[in-house]
């Protein structure tokens, strides 16, 4: 293809080299807490990798950054955005380095050592450019004013090309579905500034675990209530919709849950042949498909891998390779045993959780409101959702290697346990009316045995905190990340 050709297409997928406005189709006013992380970080040299599953907002993110930049004054043929699975590009054999250099021949009319200020590249989908990692360290390691960022939809794609060729040049960012209190600001529910309140509840709560005074969690605890107190009906509402729905962006405005269903499972096919299939070749694709509907229906159990290898026919060393496909396509995610032993831990059968409650539901066909009104259902749901948050928590109270959160047994079993500042804290989930004594003898055992700084109970309406243990509502725990 033609140079000339080149630029005609870029120019389809860069308005504001003319001074066109970002089609609102491409662009968002609500903005996620990963557009402030990214936003923050865009200066710096390396390069900015934001990977996560199909449809969760990634090119609306980019388009985000793009239009902050333009409001920042920054010169419009600064700016380059593609889609590297563009068509006519593809079809016509062109190469990354002829795209760049076409874009400063004719856009910057630069010599790329010539450059005074840095100029941002956005590749969107670079996974389906081939040998992209090479192709970008090579660019990465002349030196020239480029910061590329660049977004994936797997870490199946991502992480195999940053392993060795990027290790050390490259940030990557995981976008997932939406948090339920992204859900609430979009809503409106709650106000944009609210990361500042959630923001002191997450201090006292490291100060709390530190000094092992509960009261100190309390007191904002507390706060936060009667700041929101006269919503708190909104937010009920939105938590029944959310535990049914999931928080993909695309599902805020739909009502029907039929359609949603649909596109949930839309979504696990094109997430199933376009990065794991294709990726890894896999022979049988429905035992892939059977395999993640299993886990669905029983998501938040241990996986007994002998069993269910023979329930899908398959040998273990394949199904263990499945699970991981399906957790670097961010689907599903496990919990180990809790113990200070690793021994101990790859001894003992993992728990597999579904990430979204929207993907779970869709592919167990309990995407509907009945959902609410069958405890059994809705308490996996729960569960699901709280792992997903307890995650998120353990991320911003402590930023490090991928967060995990454990589970316990002895003769009873605790959900979950999450460390914080290398102490271990209970915490159990009860969605019901009455919580069982049960419940707090078997924390308190816990905090006894493994010098906890306190416990906590996620119940469906109860706010109590006494002792070392405290019992927070759903919707006011989700709040907190």
């Amino acid at each position: 293809m033609e140079e000339i050709e080149i630029i005609k297409v870029l120019n389809r997928y860069n308005p504001w080299w003319d001074n066109k406005p970002i089609p609102e189709s491409k662009t968002s006013p609500f903005r996620r807490g990963d557009f402030y992380e990214i936003r923050n970080s865009i200066e710096k040299r390396e390069i900015a990798s934001i990977v996560g599953p199909r449809r969760v907002g990634k090119t609306i993110l980019i388009h985000q950054l793009i239009q902050d930049l333009l409001d920042k004054g920054v010169s419009p043929s600064r700016i380059l955005y593609l889609s590297i699975d563009e068509v006519e590009l593809s079809k016509g054999g062109v190469e990354l380095k002829h795209i760049i250099e076409a874009y400063f021949k004719y856009i910057v009319k630069k010599p790329l050592d010539q450059l005074d200020n840095n100029h941002y590249l956005f590749l969107d989908e670079v996974q389906e450019l081939p040998q992209w990692e090479k192709i970008l360290k090579n660019w990465y390691d002349l030196g020239y004013k480029l910061k590329f960022i660049i977004s994936g939809s797997s870490s199946i794609w991502i992480s195999n090309g940053t392993e060795e060729s990027l290790l050390g040049r490259i940030k990557t960012s995981v976008m997932m579905p939406l948090k339920f209190s992204e859900v609430l600001r979009y809503k409106k529910i709650l106000p944009e500034n609210f990361n500042l309140e959630r923001k002191r509840i997450h201090e006292s709560f490291i100060k709390a675990v530190e000094s092992k005074k509960l009261e100190i969690l309390k007191q904002e605890l507390d706060k936060l209530i009667g700041l929101i107190s006269q919503k708190r009906e909104a937010i009920e509402i939105e938590l029944s919709r959310y535990l049914v729905t999931g928080g993909y962006p695309e599902f805020l405005e739909e009502m029907s849950y039929p359609k949603i269903g649909e596109s949930i499972r839309d979504k696990i096919k094109l997430i199933f042949f376009k990065d794991i299939v294709r990726y890894f070749r896999i022979r049988n694709p429905k035992v892939l498909e059977d395999l993640f509907k299993l886990l669905a229906k029983n998501s938040g159990e241990m996986i007994n891998l002998v069993k269910t290898a023979n329930i899908l026919d398959i040998q273990r060393p394949t199904l263990k390779d499945y699970l991981k496909y399906l957790t670097k396509a961010y689907l599903i995610k496990n919990s180990e045993f809790y113990s200070s032993s690793r021994k101990t831990r790859i001894r003992k059968q993992n728990k597999i959780y579904v990430l979204d409650s929207g993907i779970r539901n869709g592919i167990s066909d309990f995407l509907d409101e009945l959902l609410l009104n069958d405890e059994t259902e809705i308490g996996r749901v729960v569960q699901g959702v709280i792992f997903d948050h307890l995650s998120r928590l353990k991320f911003n109270l402590e930023q490090g290697p991928e967060p995990d959160i454990f589970y316990w047994r002895n003769k009873k079993e605790i959900d979950y346990v999450m460390e914080i500042r290398r102490k271990p804290i209970p915490i159990e989930s009860k969605f019901r009316g009455v919580l069982p004594e049960a419940t707090l003898n078997e924390i308190e055992n816990f905090i006894k045995e493994y010098k906890s700084p306190f416990g906590i109970v996620i119940t469906k309406d109860l706010y109590k905190i006494e002792g070392n243990i405290a019992r927070i509502p759903l919707w006011m725990f989700l709040l907190l990340i």
